[in-house]
């Protein structure tokens, strides 16, 4: 028995593979999924890198995390991977005005996880810091792979912040 119309459900599935592949890799707004690049080697990580990943642990004299006095995360710069699906990376900016979007983008050290960057836009939210009264509420999840370890870009620019999603 022929099935003439399977060659062209082949093609059309194969064309989509290829378009989600390619697809546009920073989102436009909250609401829309972070994207993600897949590594192209088929080889696994390196499990001495994620034990090795050293978060940015250096804190400003209001005790926000920082490498650059500019850009920082309340809190910790490395969260347990069973509880990053839920939680916030608050991230603060000084002079962030109410509205204002941040560009993230995360790139993997060490190829510890199967993407090689992740990115996607935040809007600030309020929220009373040491900073001042607001916040970019980013989630671990898209981060959340087992033992990855993350440098943070905010608008282009390397924060010199550096994540960690423990075991």
């Amino acid at each position: 028995m022929s099935r003439p119309c399977s060659g062209d459900v082949r093609l059309l599935v194969a064309l989509s593979l290829i378009v989600a592949a390619c697809g546009s890799s920073v989102s436009a707004a909250p609401g829309v999924s972070p994207t993600a690049t897949p590594r192209t080697s088929t080889a696994s990580p390196s499990p001495s890198v994620a034990t090795t990943c050293q978060p940015t642990t250096s804190r400003d004299s209001s005790g926000v995390i920082t490498a650059n006095g500019a850009i920082g995360v309340l809190g910790e710069a490395s969260t347990p991977s069973d509880t990053a699906a839920n939680d916030y990376l608050l991230i603060v900016r000084r002079g962030t005005q109410a509205h204002e979007q941040i560009a993230l983008q995360f790139d993997d050290i060490g190829h510890t996880s199967p993407a090689t960057w992740v990115s996607y836009r935040v809007v600030a939210t309020t929220r009373t810091n040491p900073w001042g009264d607001l916040v970019f509420e980013a989630g671990w999840k898209p981060i959340g792979f087992t033992g990855s370890c993350w440098r943070v870009i905010a608008d282009g620019q390397d924060t010199g912040l550096v994540l960690f999603v423990r075991p």
